[in-house]
């Protein structure tokens, strides 16, 4: 979550100092990147985090079923990340 954090500190100067005010189709696209990035961050902070402390003191049958939910956890977060990059990809073709 720290290098999350940087990277959005990071990409709010990139987003200051090259686009300033201006709003246009490209900034739409990037702001959706923006969006799904969030996104991504939410779902592992709300998802991943909350059951990996729950995992600490599972038994076996628990520990699975955590386990399960942490992994569509970080799979939502994934598909979430590529739409991000797709949307930095494609933002200059517009």
């Amino acid at each position: 979550m720290g290098s999350a954090g940087m990277v959005f500190v990071t990409g709010a100067l990139l987003w200051y100092f090259f686009h300033g005010a201006y709003f246009g189709s490209m900034e739409m696209v990037l702001a959706l990147g923006i969006l799904a990035a969030f996104a991504a961050a939410g779902v592992l902070s709300v998802v991943v985090r909350k059951t990996s402390r729950q995992l600490a003191g599972a038994d076996a049958a628990t520990e699975a079923a955590l386990r399960t939910k942490m992994a569509r956890g970080e799979r939502i977060a994934a598909w979430l990340l590529v739409l991000t990059v797709l949307c930095m990809a494609t933002a200059r073709m517009i």
